[in-house]
């Protein structure tokens, strides 16, 4: 009859469309698997297992293994003077770098935007750095302030301005602070980039329309690209803030964690203790309270960004 007639064509329609929905299901996990085992292997279970090992007291060479000691890891890190310092170290050199790097690349590129002269250009060459290594880039620097043969001492002596030449490096009161510099000349290519995919996402119809109303440049910039870049400012913000925090082969490369603990952060004080004196238990509970921390951080920028809402226009 008609009815079964049409029940049976339809039914090899339908489980048709159904198996090709499973199958497109199917091949999503498989296109995935190999990221996600990635990640898995190299990420998550390092991870879990440097956790596990801060709750035992472990040196390498140690043949009777680790000795299972809670939470006393943790405990005695509030106690530990250098640790404290090299957090103490780690909280400046992220708040700086936030401070000096993301305001320079929100303007960089505003600048680029504007569409100069030579601006595709230089779009290219404040990119390079990010494309050298932390240790290429920490040797560079390290012989250009080095005071001996550096090339900044050199310079101001060729000048006449041999007054200034000075132990760089070397100075207690000037290290960190020269190699936060480094870390900005080095990173902020990413965060301007970032800035002028940002900056293209914003209708001209908008600076066009203030501009109508009598709007200047700053009164644009400060009422429309600020508000309508927030959430590129935040993910801006993030990044610098775990690569800062993260730092360890351009201290490493220049200074070693001194003079007299002057550049120790976090990173540095975790390889010395887990690869020159061995602690890995010790280690482990440093490298689980640096995770906790940027974990943190990141969550609560989240959150506070959830809570404004998205901008739409």
């Amino acid at each position: 009859n008609g009815f079964g007639r049409r029940f049976n064509d339809s039914t090899p329609f339908s489980y048709s469309k159904a198996n090709t929905k499973m199958n497109k299901k199917n091949i999503g996990y498989l296109l995935i698997l190999p990221g996600f085992t990635f990640y898995l292997a190299f990420h998550l279970i390092p991870i879990i297992g440097a956790f596990y090992i801060s709750f035992f007291s472990w040196r390498v060479i140690s043949p009777s293994g680790g000795i299972f000691v809670g939470l006393e890891n943790y405990i005695d890190l509030f106690s530990d003077r250098i640790f404290l310092l090299a957090l103490k170290h780690s909280v400046v050199f992220v708040g700086l770098s936030m401070i000096i790097q993301v305001p320079l690349a929100l303007l960089l590129a505003v600048l680029l935007g504007l569409n100069l002269r030579l601006s595709k250009f230089f779009r290219g060459v404040y990119f390079v750095p990010l494309l050298m290594s932390f240790v290429v880039v920490g040797l560079l620097f390290n012989f250009i302030f080095s005071s001996t043969v550096g090339t900044l001492n050199n310079f101001l002596r060729a000048i006449g301005l041999g007054r200034f030449a000075g132990e760089w490096l070397g100075d207690p009161k000037k290290a960190l602070y020269i190699i936060i510099l480094v870390q900005v000349w080095k990173e902020f290519g990413l965060s301007m980039l970032l800035f002028v995919a940002g900056l293209q996402g914003i209708p001209n119809n908008l600076y066009e329309s203030a501009k109508l109303d009598g709007a200047n440049a700053w009164q644009c910039f400060r009422s429309i690209t600020i508000p309508l870049l927030r959430e590129v400012i935040a993910v801006v913000s993030v990044l610098v803030m775990i690569i800062s925090f993260k730092v360890f082969a351009l201290v490493y490369t220049m200074t070693a964690g001194g003079p007299f603990y002057a550049t120790e952060v976090l990173g540095t004080y975790l390889y010395n203790k887990a690869f020159t004196l061995m602690r890995m238990g010790y280690a482990s509970s440093i490298a689980g309270m640096l995770f906790l921390i940027v974990f943190s951080l990141a969550f609560f920028q989240s959150w506070v960004k959830g809570k404004r809402g998205t901008i739409e226009y």
